[in-house]
């Protein structure tokens, strides 16, 4: 018979921050912020990245158990990104920064380090050089903005494609979608390994239908062009990242959700052997 000492304590539960990434085409419908908002709360996501809100401006708006700030055109509803907030959060936000229609900075508090979150939604590969440098351009001086203590993420509808090429490790893992990588996939590992970041979707062992973020309008065709981006020194606190195909919302992106808890990290050079050693065992 077992004495009370004896008797197991119960294990340390871990809250961990669910973000999610969302290219919805448009909430310009009739209901379809409604739909989006039935979803998030169903997957119990508590702060998502959207793209394609084709809304007018930059505001912030509540509705009911939600914050919304977006970052859109000012005449034309086209592209448009913004960040859907649970309220069970709210405490956590500190600055929000509308940068363009593609890009937006949302930044968190948290445990030990505070969060600062970019919303980007990348030009297609057909797009010109011009446009697609201007992006990244963006891409470059939002990050330079971010405090440098901050942990940093890039989320988003990103277009690009990672293959399985060695030669890019350990900017990216082993469990990427694509056997090759395609141009605006060379420019995002580029804009990775410059700022010492690894792209987080690259690192989990999923089944395709997990990691496919994109499927082609004939259904027969899928990719994975939606990417998490995180600061190497802080890779420890992505526990998952993954994409859910039953969410519904009209769009022809899934989903994708990613697990951050908060960590102390204690690395001191971002590509050493601790960070080599958990990308090559994934």
């Amino acid at each position: 018979m077992a004495v009370l000492s004896e008797i197991r304590q119960p294990m340390k539960r871990f809250k961990d921050l669910r973000i999610g990434s969302w290219n919805v085409l448009s909430l310009y419908r009739s209901k379809s912020l409604q739909m989006l908002l039935d979803q998030l709360e169903k997957y119990c996501v508590d702060i998502t990245c959207v793209k394609g809100m084709r809304w007018i401006g930059s505001r912030t708006i509540e509705k009911k158990n939600w914050i919304i700030f977006y970052s859109c055109a000012n005449k034309e509803p086209k592209l448009g990104t913004g960040f859907v907030i649970h309220k069970k959060v709210k405490h956590l936000i500190m600055d929000f920064q509308p940068k363009s229609p593609r890009m937006c900075w949302l930044r968190i508090r948290g445990k030990f380090f505070n969060y600062s979150i970019i919303n980007a939604h990348a030009p297609t590969e057909d797009k010109s050089d011009t446009e697609k440098d201007a992006f990244y351009d963006g891409l470059r001086n939002m990050c330079d903005a971010c405090s440098k203590r901050d942990v940093k993420l890039i989320i988003g509808d990103l277009n690009a494609q990672i293959g399985k090429e060695a030669i890019y490790y350990p900017t990216i893992g082993k469990e990427a979608y694509h056997q090759e990588i395609n141009e605006n996939g060379k420019r995002l590992i580029h804009l990775a390994a410059f700022r010492n970041m690894v792209i987080g979707t690259t690192l989990f062992p999923h089944k395709d239908t997990h990691n496919i973020t994109w499927r082609s309008p004939d259904v027969h065709h899928f990719s994975q062009i939606d990417h998490l981006l995180i600061d190497s020194r802080h890779v420890s606190h992505l526990m998952d990242a993954r994409t859910h195909r039953c969410a519904n919302d009209d769009s022809d992106h899934f989903l994708l959700v990613s697990r951050i808890r908060a960590r102390i990290s204690n690395a001191k050079n971002s590509l050493g052997k601790r960070l080599k050693t958990m990308i090559m065992k994934k």
